[in-house]
């Protein structure tokens, strides 16, 4: 079994237990936290594979974002925040490094969807050829 994807969702809002459970079912492995310094200290310590943050907070989300695109370790990470649309903050996101941005209110499936766009851009889905009449095809 591959290894699950880990992923670092920074929202000071109370984990959307939908979100989360959305991401799981897909086999991500989902952390929360509220504190964007406690964030970048975890993105220090463990590897995770996105992370995703709530701007809530604009100034303290970017400014997490430009510690992580400033730091060696950590520039190339995949980010995605999640932004009122209409407010300037996807723009401010995007101008410094975020990846994308999903709009709020989150929406579950449509997160999922975003972020395998993201980490599994290169996943490769196949579908069983079947014959005109139905039957699978002979050269299996």
């Amino acid at each position: 079994m591959a290894k699950s994807q880990r992923i670092l969702f920074v929202t000071d809002y109370a984990p959307d237990k939908f979100s989360r459970s959305a991401l799981e079912q897909q086999g991500f492995e989902v952390s929360f936290e509220a504190e964007t310094t406690r964030a970048y200290t975890k993105l220090l310590e463990t590897a995770f594979d996105l992370l995703i943050i709530d701007l809530a907070d604009p100034q303290s989300a970017v400014n997490l974002l430009k510690e992580v695109r400033g730091t060696t370790k950590l520039a190339r990470a995949l980010v995605l925040t999640i932004a009122e649309w209409g407010s300037g903050q996807p723009t401010l996101a995007l101008s410094h490094g975020a990846d994308a941005f999903e709009p709020k209110p989150i929406d579950a499936a449509r997160l999922v969807s975003v972020v395998e766009q993201l980490l599994r851009p290169r996943m490769v889905k196949t579908a069983k050829a079947t014959a005109a009449n139905g039957e699978a095809d002979a050269d299996e």
